[in-house]
């Protein structure tokens, strides 16, 4: 006769299960297998593949009449360093006056027009800092008008909403040459704060704009060149010179190297 003992019974229902022993391996009892694993946050991230830098487009040649005839009829020197600064497509912007400016094109005057200009003229055309994005510039001009509209209402008492404008800047003095309407009288190279835009402004340029050899939708090539004074024992040896942008309409920059080959 056997008799039930439940305490006994309880016991032998709680203990775990023997696992079956495979053939050729001991398996201890009661021990937790270990894991080789790593977790996946501590794994290093592969690196990103970097974008592809888009190479430089091939700079033109100089113009032929740049230095037989453009730079000494400038009473500039022949061997004069010129700088090409980019190409780009005239719009109706350009020769309307009511926007009264010429604008440049952003990539070239931030590869190739900076680097040639002093500290000082960067500062003065609005250059010498890189552009804001867009929210930062947003940001800072609804800073500028809350602030307007807080000074008003203490003033008036009542809410008044301003217009966001630009910010205010002179330019670099600067002269646009081009074949046909010759040399530009002295006009302002700035960089818009609102849209980063660098244009040529000032008066006197519709006159000169309309004697050009170039028209709407035409592709023109954009130089810039500039002397700098030299100096020798106190007295002015070579004097300095206005930055200039020779503007080239490009069928006429093709008929000249044409020219030149024969």
């Amino acid at each position: 006769m056997v008799l039930y003992d439940p305490a006994a019974a309880h016991q032998r229902d709680s203990k775990p299960a023997r696992p079956p022993a495979c053939a050729g391996a001991v398996v201890p009892y009661g021990v937790e297998p270990i894991i080789n694993a790593v977790p996946l946050n501590a794994i290093a991230p592969r690196p990103r593949r970097a974008a592809p830098v888009l190479a430089l487009a091939i700079i033109p040649e100089e113009p032929a009449c740049l230095r037989e005839r453009i730079l000494p009829a400038l009473g500039l020197r022949k061997d004069l360093p010129v700088h090409f600064v980019d190409r780009k497509r005239v719009t109706d912007t350009d020769l309307h006056a009511h926007q009264n400016r010429f604008r440049l094109p952003a990539d070239g005057v931030l590869r190739r027009l900076r680097p040639i200009l002093t500290a000082a003229e960067l500062d003065a055309a609005n250059l010498l800092h890189d552009p804001l994005p867009k929210s930062s510039r947003r940001q800072l001009e609804q800073e500028d008008l809350t602030a307007d509209d807080a000074a008003d209402h203490q003033e008036t008492g009542k809410k008044v909403r301003k217009k966001s404008q630009g910010m205010v800047h002179g330019g670099l003095p600067v002269r646009m040459v081009d074949l046909a309407a010759g040399a530009s009288g002295e006009l302002l190279l700035s960089r818009w704060s609102s849209s980063s835009g660098t244009i040529v402004k000032g008066g006197g340029y519709m006159d000169f704009i309309r004697r050009c050899s170039f028209k709407e939708h035409d592709v023109v090539d954009i130089w810039a060149f500039k002397q700098r004074e030299l100096r020798l024992f106190g007295k002015t040896m070579v004097h300095e010179s206005h930055l200039h942008l020779f503007i080239v309409k490009r069928e006429s920059t093709q008929t000249q190297q044409q020219s030149r080959k024969e």
